[in-house]
């Protein structure tokens, strides 16, 4: 448990001692593919930590299309938010893949937090983190087309310092990443193939390279 509290970003720089007492009030998961963590509306009794493997981290429209909020990789967390509130979780979570959660109790933590100022801390960038990254999702959502989300998609998996070229491996199924930009898969087929016959990109299976770095850049400026 300790291993994978070293990892996390949220406890990675607090001292063995309060890393000691985490994972005291910590329970390890090990998660099949298509477990679920828990459901939407469940009691937010924990906040969680990915060791290994990922955890997709959804909600469920009405007419059951399904809106992904992150996908939790390794040192990720998740849940934090409804642990404070102490009411209910808001959305659901399950696992993408074999994998292992560290699952925190909210009673413990939270006496855990009264007494460690730098835990505290924490605690607030990481919520500050969350709001940013849920803001920028309702905005892509709301705000532009699917084409334009699946190019700023790419570009976050570019660094800032390339100019030419650049290949991205997607790490999900196009599945996955349909629900994520807030679409179906057939609509994202058509966004991928609009943009290999503009040659701004060029799709090998689960490879994408990039070949106008500037094309790609201008169909985000156009929608700011």
């Amino acid at each position: 448990m300790l291993q994978v509290l070293r990892m996390s970003h949220l406890f990675s720089e607090l001292e063995d001692r309060s890393l000691n007492e985490i994972a005291s009030a910590s329970a390890l998961m090990k998660c099949e593919p298509g477990d679920t963590l828990f459901f939407e509306g469940d009691p937010a009794h924990a906040l969680f930590i990915v060791g290994s493997g990922r955890v997709k981290v959804f909600k469920m429209s009405p007419d059951g299309k399904e809106q992904i909020l992150m996908i939790a990789d390794p040192g990720d967390s998740f849940g934090e938010a409804a642990m404070f509130s102490g009411r209910r979780f808001p959305a659901s979570a399950t696992a993408l893949e074999k994998t292992e959660v560290l699952m925190v109790n909210r009673e413990k933590f939270l006496g855990i937090l009264k007494r460690d100022p730098n835990l505290a801390f924490n605690m607030i960038a990481r919520l500050s983190e969350l709001l940013h990254k849920l803001t920028r999702l309702v905005e892509g959502l709301s705000l532009t087309d699917v084409t334009t989300r699946l190019a700023r998609y790419l570009l976050d998996l570019t660094p800032d310092s390339v100019e030419g070229g650049f290949t991205v491996t997607l790490s999900e199924k196009k599945s996955v990443l349909a629900s994520k930009l807030g679409t179906i898969p057939e609509t994202l087929s058509r966004s991928l193939a609009r943009l290999s016959r503009e040659r701004i990109i060029n799709v090998d299976g689960g490879r994408i390279d990039i070949l106008d770095m500037d094309r790609l850049k201008s169909l985000i400026d156009r929608n700011r």
